[in-house]
């Protein structure tokens, strides 16, 4: 199964992804905020729904991987936790990746 762009546009906000052609994919922020943007507004809201975006299309994968018969195994990729205090509370997000440890280093060339 492989994670896409087409797949995790139904996970955020419509034009949100976008294939302009000449292998280009444009992830549109604007629309990801639902706020015009500038190159000097904040980052933070963007990023944090296209994280809670790539959190839920893993969900989903995973609750169709575990409908299976017979399941499949859950995929770690990307997952999102509230936490902090009910005063200041926090989204915590982790993005897990396998590594081969045998190109690691080629690959970040």
């Amino acid at each position: 199964m492989t994670l896409t762009f087409t797949e995790l546009g139904n996970y955020l906000p419509a034009g949100a992804i976008e294939f302009v052609g000449n292998n280009q994919v444009k992830l549109n922020f604007s629309q990801i905020s639902n706020n015009p943007l500038t190159l000097d507004s904040s980052l933070v809201e963007v990023v944090t729904r296209l994280l809670q975006g790539l959190a839920i299309y893993t969900e989903r994968i995973n609750e169709q991987r575990a409908s299976l018969s017979p399941p499949l195994p859950p995929i770690d990729f990307a997952s999102m936790a509230l936490t902090g205090t009910p005063q200041q509370p926090k989204y915590q997000f982790i993005v897990e990746v396998a590594v081969d440890t045998a190109t690691f280093a080629s690959n970040l060339a």
